[in-house]
């Protein structure tokens, strides 16, 4: 399936290549988790992240198509999740 993971804020340039977009092919039955591993989210990295202006979790499913959003956590707004961990 074919997903796009999206940094923003002080996140921007997080990933390998200084980009703050990534397209990506994942299997089927993937996760959030799963695509930031993927994208090179720096592993211990705080964030949130969303779908169709939807809060996700980590192990939240991909469908095909999916736009994810990845920001900092805001003052007074949910705490961040690590970055998952490269296996």
């Amino acid at each position: 399936m074919h997903i796009t993971v999206r940094l923003l804020g002080p996140l921007r340039g997080r990933l390998p290549e200084g980009e703050a977009t990534v397209a990506l092919t994942l299997g089927a039955g993937s996760s959030v988790a799963d695509a930031l591993r993927a994208a090179g989210v720096p592993a211990g990295e705080q964030w949130n992240a969303s779908i169709a202006g939807r809060l996700v979790g980590p192990k939240h499913p991909l469908e095909e198509g999916d736009t994810i959003l990845v920001f900092a956590p805001i003052a007074g707004g949910q705490p961040g999740r690590p970055a998952p961990e490269a296996s």
